[in-house]
């Protein structure tokens, strides 16, 4: 997903506020789980993207809906200021915005591993802690399952890619085979 300028603008801010405060991890946990519960139900992302209600009304809807309900108050504001500049649909990009601002104050280099087969938490913990050694970075990683692969393992982290597939040794051996055949 592509995150807007806009988006990162209300993203900076809301990670000043709860810098200051000390709540910006719980706040990235709140703005996360907000934007899933407003992606996920059709007739709630039906409300906020009609033109017909007013900005008051979706404001109005939202403090309704997260006040007193464990969501705080930063990132309440923010979705209440978001609804009445007409822009609750990049709550979801905010979130986006949020955690790749935190993630850069915090040293951290987010990847993907995709793999055959679902890896066991052992082996996960195992190739977070290899590819950190090589980057010399903190690492978070999230594990797909990709069936288009024959085995092994694909790792996108940063702008590095870690490739130990089936597929990438085959076509290693074949080209191989081929020049000593030549």
């Amino acid at each position: 997903m592509r995150v807007t300028e806009v988006a990162r603008r209300y993203a900076k801010a809301l990670l000043a506020v709860t810098k200051q405060k000390g709540t910006h991890a719980k706040a990235l946990t709140e703005l996360s789980a907000v934007a899933t519960a407003l992606n996920s139900d059709a007739a709630v992302k039906a409300f906020f993207g009609n033109p017909t209600i007013s900005s008051e009304q979706k404001a109005q809807a939202l403090k309704s809906a997260f006040a007193g309900k464990g969501v705080s108050d930063e990132v309440l504001n923010t979705l209440v200021l978001l609804a009445e500049k007409n822009r609750s649909e990049i709550v979801d990009q905010v979130a986006l915005a949020f955690q790749g601002l935190l993630d850069v104050e915090e040293g951290v280099t987010r990847g993907v591993v995709r793999s055959a087969q679902p890896l066991s938490a052992d082996a996960q913990k195992t190739l977070e802690t290899k590819i950190s050694g090589v980057l010399k970075k903190k690492i978070v990683l999230t594990f797909e399952q990709d069936p288009k692969l024959l085995g092994g393992v694909v790792a996108h982290v940063g702008g590095w890619t870690f490739d130990d597939s089936i597929d990438t040794h085959l076509n290693k051996l074949n080209e191989e085979l081929n020049r000593r055949a030549n």
